[in-house]
């Protein structure tokens, strides 16, 4: 069975309703991006070919492209291994400078084959293995929601932040599984425990933002559904703006995501995103690794603080 055949019987069930037409198409873009990445990688015996080979994906959903490549060839290493490690390989060779997506892709198939991943949060490094994290909540709403959406566990090994990025990524999968659907994004979410709620909102902000398909309308009335987390939407925003700033691929979703919730002539995505770093410095300071409510940063915040040091030196 298809991933796509896959989807549309998970939505039926979820009673999602058709999809606009927008999208449709762009949710529909995503997914062929995706699985172009995984092809290539599960195809292409040369790391250096990989990259060639996806030119046909535009700047902007490259991203999604490089996800199925990391969780292709994650999928060998763990199926087939061999003395070199694909993942490791690739993110030190011709993959470097998108070792983020290819770490998220890593945690995809953890999630889908719900396989351990302790052996990877020990020996990754902090930042490597909150993308992992990532990716492996978002794949246990997407595909095993039945259990984590419904039965809302979080899976045992997972304790304290750990618990949260992977919160945040499961969030990322309500964008998609819900079909863009406002009022059962906030069913879902609002099924969860308050202490949950502000990282689901957070993961499903920057899937929003960065992925899209939707208008401004649609837009405004995920803000207002969101009530007190609006504020955590802002920041999802600002933070998939800024990333797409660092990587040079602008879309015109996130663009539209970040006038919608950042707002303008108000607090822009660069006051925010500032903000955000400031406090985030005194928090690492005060509080060590222990993030609440009021102080709450998303992991990805972190990636950018990254990037920026890399781009100064």
């Amino acid at each position: 069975m298809t991933q796509d055949i896959i989807l549309s019987e998970t939505k039926k069930l979820r009673g999602v309703p058709p999809l606009p037409a927008e999208a449709a198409q762009r949710l529909g873009s995503i997914h062929s991006a995706y699985s172009l990445g995984y092809q290539v990688a599960t195809t292409t015996e040369e790391l250096e070919a990989i990259i060639p080979k996806l030119n046909s994906v535009s700047a902007e959903l490259l991203g999604f492209a490089l996800e199925g490549v990391g969780t292709g060839l994650a999928q060998q290493d763990v199926f087939t291994p061999t003395v070199c490690n694909r993942v490791e390989a690739f993110v030190k060779g011709p993959g470097a400078a998108y070792e983020n997506f290819v770490y998220v892709g890593l945690g995809l198939i953890l999630g889908n084959k719900k396989l351990p991943i302790e052996p990877y949060l020990k020996s990754l490094s902090l930042i490597r293995s909150w993308l992992v994290l990532d990716g492996y909540g978002f794949q246990h709403g997407f595909t095993h929601w039945q259990d984590y959406l419904q039965g809302q566990p979080i899976p045992e090994v997972l304790t304290g932040y750990a618990s949260q990025v992977f919160d945040q990524g499961m969030g990322r999968s309500i964008w998609f599984i819900n079909g863009t659907d406002v009022t059962l994004i906030s069913q879902t979410i609002s099924a969860f425990p308050p202490e949950r709620q502000v990282n689901l909102w957070g993961g499903l902000g920057f899937a929003c933002a960065y992925a899209g398909g939707v208008d401004q309308s649609t837009l405004e009335a995920l803000r207002v559904a969101a009530g007190s987390y609006d504020t955590i939407l802002t920041q999802a925003a600002a933070i998939a703006t800024k990333s797409r700033q660092l990587l040079g691929n602008p879309s015109r979703y996130t663009q539209l995501a970040c006038q919608v919730f950042c707002g303008t002539g108000t607090e822009t995505a660069d006051e925010t995103i500032n903000k955000m770093l400031k406090s985030l410095s005194i928090n690492a300071t005060t509080n060590g690794t222990t993030l609440n409510r009021e102080s709450w940063q998303p992991y990805r915040i972190h990636l950018i603080r990254q990037k920026k040091i890399a781009l100064l030196t």
